[in-house]
């Protein structure tokens, strides 16, 4: 499933009432009887509806179940995310990245943590922190998302540097941030993610 925030065109703060009232404009805009002369126009809108009432329904759903895109993934989903975490445990991020590529659910906050960490461990600063901060929002009460977030939070707060820009550079931090971004990162996922230091 696509991210149902952008298929709505709505905030990730977007009150009940304003998904309702986007759902509908998108259901009138695409309405397969405007179509009806056009077979192959009328075949695209009936995928558009159906993609909208999909991401409409998902939102209702987490509005009065914060914990639902998180305990409804998918088996497969889930084994995704596993398998996506071992890899970047081990340092394989193009490895990561095509796992969570194939997760039919993209809008679940595993998947922007795990794609922030990808990010972080890459020297992309900047999608780093608009991922991890999704997740953290999303799922505040999860203790490994909010220790990673705070962690990056804390050490990009200090070392910013709105010249730099890139990955090369840091992603618009300076090197001692790279560095110490990039050692946390590697330690949050040892830690945290593995239960390999410290934890036990």
């Amino acid at each position: 499933m696509k991210d149902p925030y952008e298929v709505l065109g709505v905030g990730r703060n977007a009150t009940k009432e304003e998904i309702r009232d986007a759902y509908r404009e998108l259901i009138k805009k695409y309405h397969p009887d405007k179509f009806r002369d056009n077979p192959d126009m009328k075949a695209l809108a009936e995928e558009k509806i159906k993609e909208v009432n999909e991401a409409y329904k998902y939102l209702l759903d987490h509005l009065d179940n914060p914990s639902y895109d998180v305990s409804n993934a998918s088996n497969e989903d889930q084994s995704f995310f596993q398998q996506a975490r071992q890899k970047i445990d081990a340092g394989d991020y193009y490895g990561a990245e095509d796992l969570l590529v194939r997760v039919s659910d993209k809008s679940n906050p595993e998947w922007y943590f795990l794609s922030g960490l990808i990010y972080l461990r890459q020297g992309w600063y900047d999608k780093a922190g608009t991922y991890l901060k999704y997740a953290h929002e999303a799922k505040p009460d999860n203790k490994e998302y909010d220790d990673v977030y705070k962690e990056f939070l804390r050490t990009s707060r200090r070392n910013y540097n709105p010249t730099m820009n890139g990955p090369a550079q840091g992603g618009g931090m300076n090197d001692e941030a790279g560095a110490c971004l990039s050692c946390c990162a590697a330690l949050a996922c040892t830690d945290i993610c593995c239960h390999c230091m410290g934890g036990i």
